[in-house]
Parts: C-alpha cells; sequence; structure tokens
C-alpha cells in the first residue's frame, strides 16, 4: 500500500476511534434528545451510522477486493429502516460494538489488499464509477459528517 493510501486508511481507522468517544462521553438524556421534530436523535445518528458501515461501506470494500467492478445501489436509509425497523430501545452499546466490529473490519481489509486490488472500481447506481480510494474516502466524510451533526444536536440543548 502506498504512503497516501496508508493515510487515507489510517484516517479513517482514527475518525472511527473519534466517533466513538465522542459517543462515549454523551450523558443518556443527550443521546435520546430531539433537536427538533425534524432532526434525528444522536441515538438515530448511531444506528445509521453502524447500519452504512455494515450494509454500504464494508459490504461495497468487500465487493471491490472481491470481484471485477460490482454494482452497487444506493443504501437507502429509510427504505432500510421501513424492512427492519428502527428502535430508539435499542442499548447504544450494541449499536456502537457494531459500529466497531465492522469499522475493525473494514480497516483489516483495507490494510491486506494488495496494490493491485486498488485498481478495481464498482458500479454505484448514484455515483456512478466509484474506486475503492473513492468508498474509503467517501466513509472517511461521512464519519466527519456525523460527528459534526452529533456536536451540532448536543449544543442546540
Amino acid at each position: 500500500m502506498n504512503r497516501q493510501r496508508k493515510t487515507l486508511v489510517d484516517r479513517l481507522e482514527q475518525s472511527g476511534k473519534e466517533y466513538l468517544a465522542y459517543l462515549a462521553q454523551l450523558s443518556a438524556e443527550e443521546v435520546n434528545a430531539m433537536p427538533s421534530p425534524t432532526e434525528w436523535s444522536i441515538h438515530k445518528v448511531a444506528a445509521h451510522m453502524r447500519d452504512c458501515e455494515t450494509y454500504a461501506f464494508l459490504r461495497r470494500v468487500e465487493r471491490v477486493l472481491a470481484e471485477e467492478q460490482p454494482a452497487f445501489q444506493n443504501f437507502d436509509q429509510d427504505e432500510y429502516w421501513k424492512s427492519n425497523g428502527y428502535s430508539p430501545a435499542e442499548p447504544l452499546k450494541n449499536i456502537i460494538a457494531d459500529f466497531r466490529r465492522d469499522r475493525r473490519k473494514l480497516v483489516r481489509a483495507l490494510r491486506a489488499a494488495p496494490d493491485d486490488a486498488w485498481k478495481n472500481w464498482g458500479k454505484h447506481s448514484a455515483y456512478g464509477k466509484v474506486s475503492l480510494d473513492w468508498l474509503v474516502m467517501h466513509c472517511y466524510h461521512h464519519t466527519l459528517e456525523h460527528v459534526a451533526q452529533m456536536g451540532y444536536a448536543r449544543e442546540k440543548e
């Protein structure tokens, strides 16, 4: 893995740790508070982060590593929750454990990926041709975006 990709994977790993550290400092009241009727609670953001990690980012990276130019459908959180349900009663510790497990799997897979795997790409239904580099960067930015969202929700209280 070249230095640029190693740095990107390191940042992805670190962003996951920072996200989890942020969640750990929140009270139950902060986690479950509704910032407004149209905004998600921090609990719901955490469930979304877990679901995206599991059903979008990890699966897509695994497929790019295993298949030649796989096709991906867009991950629609609302559709996923219609089928599988979102439960505000789900313990945050379970959501955190699932996210941690899948972020570790993702980072391990990326660190073990041979250089030629980084040349492969997938076909995303919304974004078009996406490289492994793009997927990792997208996951990294997604993490940062939702850490900021949680911080904003916390400040509104």
